[in-house]
């Protein structure tokens, strides 16, 4: 694996494009909601299709896909757009775009009905079970694919990952739940996506 992040913006969109379209559409959409009454808004977050457990279970499927894009707030918006940028490129070629954008999507979908059949009632929305997944891959690598990672970078992931599961528990308003799903989801995923990616 190498360094991303030292190339210029015009050589990572076309190493990386699918990391890439996924921050340029959540950032089209963050702006869209601070203009149509802000990001925190529950009515705003309803309309452009935050997780709401009765909404989906009365049909409105999409509300497992359309959260992943979604943020509450500029703070949750810009933390999980950073960790994608750093963690998403490595992955996006190791993968491949197809098995990239299916792992992302997945993971964050996991993490979604996660939150419906194990969380609390209410609200959410927001890319963190798909950036779980994420860490849930790396995790895998680590544990599993011995030489796909420098060991010192391991070391480092695994670190990060126990960092952001405790700062998980002691933050209010952070949906653990969607996290744990999307981690886990992440781990099970990457064996047979990696696996179907080099037939």
């Amino acid at each position: 694996m190498f360094n991303h992040t030292q190339l210029p913006f015009r050589r990572f969109r076309s190493y990386f494009p699918v990391v890439t379209t996924i921050l340029l559409i959540q950032t089209v959409l963050m702006l869209l909601m601070t203009v149509s009454g802000g990001s925190e808004n529950q009515r705003v977050l309803i309309q452009f299709g935050a997780l709401e457990t009765t909404l989906l279970t009365a049909g409105e499927w999409w509300r497992l896909i359309t959260p992943i894009f979604l943020h509450i707030g500029w703070m949750h918006f810009l933390f999980n757009s950073f960790a994608l940028y750093l963690l998403g490129p490595q992955l996006e070629w190791l993968f491949g775009r197809f098995y990239f954008i299916v792992l992302y999507l997945l993971t964050g979908i996991m993490g979604n009905l996660a939150t419906v059949y194990l969380g609390t009632a209410g609200i959410s929305a927001g890319a963190s079970g798909a950036i779980y997944g994420l860490f849930g891959v790396y995790l895998y690598l680590i544990l599993f694919r011995r030489g796909s990672m420098d060991p010192n970078t391991g070391k480092g992931f695994m670190a990060l990952v126990g960092i952001n599961i405790l700062f998980s528990l002691i933050v209010p308003n952070i949906n653990l739940i969607a996290h744990l799903g999307g981690l886990f989801a992440g781990m099970l995923l990457a064996g047979p996506l990696l696996g179907m990616k080099q037939r």
